[in-house]
C-alpha cells in the first residue's frame, strides 16, 4: 500500500530508514519523538481524521525499518490503540517482527546453571548456557551494539503488543495460534545470558482464557449455571471469580451456608481478598488488589464424573493451568464444584491480578442449568 506523503513526507521516511549506528544505542523514546518530524507525525496521528491512515502507513513501514526505530514507532501506535484506535491494523506485522527478532536473539539466550553440591547440573542446560556464552563471545566487540539494540527493540515491542493482544480477542486468538512464537516465549523469557524485562508479560497473556459459555456444576445440590468468563489468568483466577458468582446466587443454587461462613472468615483474615458485589450485574469481578483466595469447593474437571457418579476424585482442575485446557462435555467447558467435607484445602496467592489495564477480567452469569442438563454433564 503506498504511503500518504502528507503523513510520511520524504524527510521523515529518510529519518526512519536511516541505518543505525553505535551512537543510536543512546537514543531514548523521549529523544526519538522530540525530533520535529516525529513530533509532527505523532500530533497528526492523534487527530481521528488521520489515525487510521497513519496506523496503516506504520504497518507498511515497520518491516523495512531498523529494529530500534520500528519498535519506537510501534510504541507510538500502541498509544493510539490505547486511545481506541483499531488494534487489528498493526498487530500481525508487530507479531511477525517480534518472532523474527527473537529468532535472531535465540542463540545468545539461555538460563544460568546454578551450582549444586548435591547433584551435577543437567548436561543439556549446561551445554545451552555454554553455547550462548560462546555465541556472544564470537560477536566482535565493535558489533555487539547491534545485538544490544535488537534486544532492546524486542523488549520494547512487547509493550504495544500487549495492548493489541488484550484489546481484541481475535488478536489474542492469533497470538496463541502462532505456535513457533509461543515456543520461543516459553524459553526466552527465562534467559539469564540476555535477560528480558518485558517478555514475561506476553507469557502471562498467553495463559489468559476466554470462555463465552462455561458450565459450573454443583453435584451436591444437583444445580449449576452457565457463565461467561472473560480474561481469566488461569484456573485459580477463574475459581475466585466463580466463587463470588456462586455466593451471589447461593440461595437458588442451594449451597450450604457453612461454606460461605468459612469463606467469609478467610476473606476477613486476608488483606485484599475479594468481597461480593451484590449490586453488580457483572458480579464476578476480582479487584486488582485481591491477591489471595481460598477454595470453597473441591474444583474438579468433567472427567471426575461418569454415569452420575464420582469416579475420579483426583481429576482436579489444576489452578495454575489455563482455563481453556480443562475438559469439555456437551460442547461446553465444564467445572465441577464439589461440595463436601474432608476435601483437600486449597489456597492461592498472586494469581488474580490483571497483567494489563486492558485485560478486564470478569465473569457474567447467563442462566441456571436445568436438572436434565446437570445430569447430562455428570453422565
Amino acid at each position: 500500500m503506498p504511503l500518504d506523503t502528507a503523513d510520511f513526507p520524504a524527510d521523515l521516511l529518510a529519518l526512519l530508514r536511516h541505518p543505525l549506528s553505535c551512537a543510536d544505542a543512546q537514543e531514548t523514546i523521549a529523544t526519538f519523538f522530540a525530533r520535529p518530524a516525529l513530533a509532527t507525525l505523532y500530533q497528526r496521528a492523534r487527530d481521528p481524521l488521520h489515525t487510521a491512515s497513519i496506523l496503516q502507513g506504520c504497518a507498511t513501514l515497520l518491516p523495512e525499518l531498523p529494529p530500534q526505530r520500528a519498535a519506537m514507532l510501534a510504541l507510538m501506535c500502541g498509544t493510539l490503540v490505547e486511545d481506541d484506535a483499531d488494534p487489528r491494523v498493526l498487530f500481525p506485522v508487530a507479531l511477525d517482527l517480534l518472532y523474527r527478532w527473537l529468532q535472531q536473539l535465540q542463540p545468545y539466550c539461555a538460563e544460568a546453571v546454578e551450582e549444586d553440591d548435591t547433584e551435577p547440573p543437567d548436561p543439556a542446560a549446561l551445554q545451552a548456557w555454554e553455547d550462548a556464552q560462546a555465541q556472544m563471545a564470537a560477536v566482535p566487540r565493535d558489533q555487539r551494539w547491534e545485538v544490544e539494540l535488537l534486544h532492546q527493540a524486542a523488549d520494547l515491542l512487547v509493550l504495544p503488543l500487549m495492548t493489541m493482544v488484550l484489546r481484541d480477542r481475535r488478536n489474542h486468538a492469533d497470538f496463541l495460534a502462532h505456535s513457533a512464537l509461543q515456543a520461543l516465549l516459553a524459553t526466552l523469557h527465562r534467559s539469564d545470558s540476555l535477560p528480558f524485562e518485558q517478555l514475561y508479560y506476553l507469557v502471562l497473556a498467553a495463559d489468559i482464557s476466554y470462555e463465552d459459555a462455561l458450565a459450573v456444576v454443583l453435584p451436591a445440590s444437583g444445580t449449576g449455571f452457565i457463565a461467561r468468563v472473560h480474561a481469566a489468568n488461569n484456573g485459580f483466577h477463574a475459581f475466585s471469580m466463580l466463587q463470588r458468582l456462586i455466593r451471589h446466587h447461593g440461595q437458588a443454587l442451594r449451597v450450604r451456608p457453612e461454606i460461605w461462613d468459612a469463606a467469609d472468615a478467610a476473606s476477613d483474615a486476608s488483606d485484599g481478598a475479594p468481597t461480593a458485589d451484590m449490586d453488580s450485574d457483572v458480579d464476578g469481578d476480582v479487584d486488582d488488589d485481591a491477591d489471595s483466595d481460598t477454595a470453597a469447593f473441591q474444583w474438579l474437571q468433567a472427567t471426575a464424573y461418569a454415569g452420575g457418579q464420582l469416579v475420579n476424585p483426583m481429576a482436579w482442575a489444576w489452578g495454575e493451568a489455563p482455563l481453556r485446557s480443562f475438559a469439555s462435555r456437551q460442547g461446553l467447558r465444564v467445572l465441577i464444584a464439589l461440595d463436601g467435607e474432608g476435601g483437600c484445602s486449597r489456597r492461592w496467592s498472586g494469581f488474580t491480578s490483571a497483567c494489563h489495564a486492558a485485560q478486564d477480567p470478569h465473569v457474567e452469569f447467563q442462566r441456571y442449568l436445568t436438572p436434565q442438563e446437570v445430569a447430562a454433564l455428570l453422565d
